[in-house]
């Protein structure tokens, strides 16, 4: 699915929600849409995509006791997460997110600090 060569067509702004940093990003060659997040003082992170990702945003920030990550719901696809050691992959590689998240970082720069691989 990913290859060697990525290059990022769009990162949306990032923000914060119930102590997570998210960004919403999109790939050139990729249909669909990536959400990364981490939390801010847990080792939990996650990178996941699926369809049109960033025009539900809107709906799911009316929800302020819903994580975004669990209002996209049967949107996601696929994706890797790690919470606190433990690792789940779905429709993509460990390998595969790294080579994405770190496509993202560089394209982020100093903006992309906070972004761990997994």
């Amino acid at each position: 699915m990913i290859g060697d060569t990525i290059r990022i067509r769009i990162i949306h702004p990032s923000f914060f929600r119930h102590d997570r940093r998210y960004v919403f990003f999109s790939v050139e060659g990729l249909e669909g849409d990536f959400l990364y997040y981490s939390h801010t003082s847990r080792p939990l992170r996650s990178l996941m995509y699926g369809q049109d990702f960033p025009g539900q945003l809107p709906h799911l920030l009316e929800k302020d006791d819903l994580c975004i990550e669990c209002g996209l719901g049967l949107s996601i696809k696929g994706g890797v997460a790690l919470d606190d050691g433990e690792m789940i992959a779905w429709n993509l590689t460990p390998e595969e997110a790294n080579h994405l998240l770190e496509a993202l970082k560089l394209k982020t720069g100093d903006a992309g600090s906070w972004i761990q691989l997994f």
